[in-house]
């Protein structure tokens, strides 16, 4: 038997904490969790940059079934300014990602004054590098869901061929 939507909440938000790079908060279904695992000013080796990256881990709770379901959305932007003899450009996008995925990033690079924020906090200094796994923030939830007894919620052909 599942625990009540409290409960299992709770146990979500009990997984914040200064050593982890994300935070949840509830909801009326389950709890949101935040991540931004890059936000790198004056990346680029030659001229000024902007790198930004997020992620949110959405978990929706149903304590009638025992069953959770998760929703992710993914975000990156990046401008870029270069200049030479000839000129100056601006460039710059934004993709965002929205469904399930399992994904690691490790990315670094060299700035003429880079600045970084991680998890430490914000750094100065002539290289950026940002880590992200999508594991890290879910085991912990899955973990947490079902010592409170839920278990992940079938899709069509689950349900179909269970």
């Amino acid at each position: 038997m599942a625990e009540p939507l409290e409960s299992a909440q709770q146990r979500i938000l009990s997984l914040n904490g200064p050593d982890v790079p994300y935070e949840f908060t509830p909801t009326a279904t389950g709890a949101v969790g935040r991540w931004k695992y890059a936000d790198v000013k004056w990346a680029a080796f030659t001229g000024a940059g902007l790198i930004d990256a997020s992620y949110v881990l959405t978990v929706t709770l149903d304590p009638a079934d025992g069953t959770w379901e998760f929703d992710e959305q993914d975000t990156q932007s990046s401008v870029k300014v270069s200049g030479g003899a000839g000129g100056f450009g601006i460039s710059g996008g934004t993709s965002t990602f929205k469904g399930h995925q399992t994904r690691t990033t490790k990315t670094w690079g060299a700035g003429t004054a880079a600045s970084t924020t991680d998890r430490q906090g914000e750094h100065l200094g002539n290289t950026y590098g940002y880590s992200f796994s999508t594991s890290e923030i879910k085991d912990p939830v899955v973990a947490a869901l079902e010592a409170a007894g839920y278990s992940k919620k079938k899709g069509f052909f689950g349900r179909l061929f269970s």
